[in-house]
């Protein structure tokens, strides 16, 4: 169970950076989770709290998902580390173009 609930941390966190990097906000959402990761937890249950809410504008299962992501800092660290890459990879790609 331990394995498909990584799975699913590991494609919502790919979906997320994937939807950051192509707004182009990657370094604002890498210095945003690095300071704001100590309070993870508090904006996981921030995140459940506000469901309802949410759902109104969202349709969509992810905001559970994004709510148990958010609640272990290993994943967020994971997501700030995926983002780091994939920057590096838009960085070498726009270096290469030149």
């Amino acid at each position: 169970m331990a394995e498909s609930g990584n799975e699913a941390d590991q494609q919502l966190i790919e979906h997320v950076a994937q939807q950051i990097s192509g707004w182009r906000l990657t370094l604002p959402a890498i210095i945003l989770l690095e300071i704001l990761k100590p309070f993870s937890f508090f904006a996981s249950q921030g995140l459940l709290l506000c469901q309802p809410l949410l759902e109104f504008f969202y349709q969509g299962p992810r905001i559970a998902g994004y709510a148990d992501l958010l609640a272990d800092r290993t994943n967020v660290e994971r997501l700030v580390t995926r983002l780091e890459q994939g920057d590096r990879g838009h960085i070498s790609e726009h270096k290469e173009r030149e």
